[in-house]
């Protein structure tokens, strides 16, 4: 199978983080976790036991629940994927941030 991602992924499990967000999908809000995130996408984890969204359906990442970070505030992704729990979040338009920012935004935020 051909890799289709443009960004190497980051985990954020590596840098001891454990963060949620707040997204609106089929017409409400859910709390996700972030497991790992490209400027391209991330890979979030529905775990408040709710529908999971359709694959091709439209959402929005509105904000962190428990960190900031500017360039993750209203950001609209297309599900690409699902996969149990989790969901691949294919943003529509690259977030501000490369690779190496991403990196040292998350690890200033591990402190």
């Amino acid at each position: 199978m051909m890799e289709r991602r443009r960004h190497s992924r980051i985990f954020l499990k590596a840098y001891g983080l454990n963060q949620s967000c707040r997204v609106h999908m089929d017409g409400a809000d859910r709390v996700a976790r972030i497991i790992d995130i490209s400027p391209g996408g991330s890979r979030l984890l529905l775990d408040d036991g709710g529908p999971m969204p359709a694959h091709g359906a439209r959402g929005v990442l509105l904000r962190g629940e428990n960190f900031r970070l500017a360039y993750l505030v209203d950001v609209a992704y297309t599900v690409a994927w699902i996969n149990g729990e989790e969901f691949g979040a294919s943003f529509d338009v690259d977030l501000d941030a490369s690779v190496s920012g991403l990196q040292a935004d998350l690890a200033d935020l591990a402190g």
